[in-house]
């Protein structure tokens, strides 16, 4: 089945392309563009086309072969795995909020971060090589460029240590009670919690909003390479001076099933931060605190800046 893609009315955004050989090179003139990408939009293209990395690009097309699979089992199969964990297990659909107000999410995840759920452990040397050079992507890269900005800040380097594999399978076969699949499918505005998240996805849906800005725009997939953005975590550790753009995911197609994977870096918990409120807080508490958020209702997130990382207004009550 050919890939759906957005209407033809559609923003697509622009993104620029960072060329991860020429970071491990230690180019000066990538490592600067990567600095000003970090602070001005906190969103683009790595190239990862090349002998160092291409292997990843080799695991990926399996890695997606077998999470097909996995999301196709019944569903009290893949209730086994659920740990009712935020870090690693299963999460069935319909645990957060959707897109459209008064929806609920339409996507289910597996995560990865320590031990493999019992379902892929047969094929666990693939997972494992996948995860690893993951983080070896999201971890070494930055270290090197981002160094000049953070100077007065390592441990936004130093502590950026731990990394948590997340699959992502965005359909619903029924609808979720009292919500139809138009409304419930996608994922709601909201920046990422930790340092750099690597997305990996063929087919279309991811939308950003630059800061600045109130237009959505696509973001649209590319052979070869992987979708970088900033987290909060490495912004609050900048001193607000990266950006970690606002994202979500919407439906181009209710007949299409939409899968992803994504490498989210982040800090350990014990690193303190200091959040959109000016709160000097751990990561770990961020962390658990944000994700909590995902589970309120729309009413109630709108009335905290903590899903949107501060990069978008609380709205003034009287």
């Amino acid at each position: 089945m050919p890939i759906k893609t957005p209407a033809e009315n559609s923003r697509i955004a622009t993104l620029q392309t960072i060329d991860f050989k020429r970071l491990m090179d230690r180019d000066v003139t990538e490592q600067k563009k990567l600095l000003e990408l970090s602070i001005k939009d906190g969103f683009f293209y790595l190239d990862l086309q090349g002998p160092t990395t291409g292997k990843i690009l080799e695991d990926k097309a399996t890695v997606v072969r077998v999470m097909e699979w996995y999301f196709a089992l019944p569903e009290g199969e893949k209730m086994k795995d659920d740990r009712g964990s935020h870090t690693h297990g299963y999460k069935p659909p319909g645990t957060f909020t959707g897109y459209k107000k008064g929806s609920r999410d339409c996507y289910e995840t597996l995560k990865h971060s320590e031990v493999l759920p019992g379902a892929v452990k047969a094929r666990s040397e693939l997972f494992e090589s996948f995860i690893g050079l993951s983080h070896f992507v999201t971890k070494n890269a930055p270290r090197e460029s981002l160094r000049r900005i953070v100077l007065a800040r390592p441990s936004s380097i130093r502590r950026a240590s731990s990394g948590r594999q997340t699959f992502q399978h965005d359909a619903c076969p029924s609808p979720l009670p009292q919500q139809g699949l138009d409304d419930g499918m996608g994922y709601n505005k909201h920046t990422d919690i930790g340092s750099i998240t690597l997305l990996f996805t063929e087919q279309w849906g991811l939308q950003l909003q630059r800061p600045g800005s109130s237009e959505w725009e696509f973001v649209a997939p590319r052979d070869g390479h992987a979708i970088i953005n900033i987290g909060d975590s490495l912004r609050f550790l900048s001193g607000k001076l990266f950006s970690s753009c606002l994202h979500r995911v919407i439906p181009v197609a209710a007949d299409e099933d939409r899968y992803s994977i994504a490498y989210f870096l982040r800090p350990e918990n014990a690193a303190h931060l200091e959040d959109t409120e000016g709160r000097r807080i751990k990561a770990g508490e961020w962390h658990d605190q944000k994700y909590a958020m995902f589970g309120e209702s729309h009413e109630k997130q709108a009335m905290s800046n903590m899903l949107t990382g501060g990069m978008e207004k609380v709205p003034v009550t009287a």
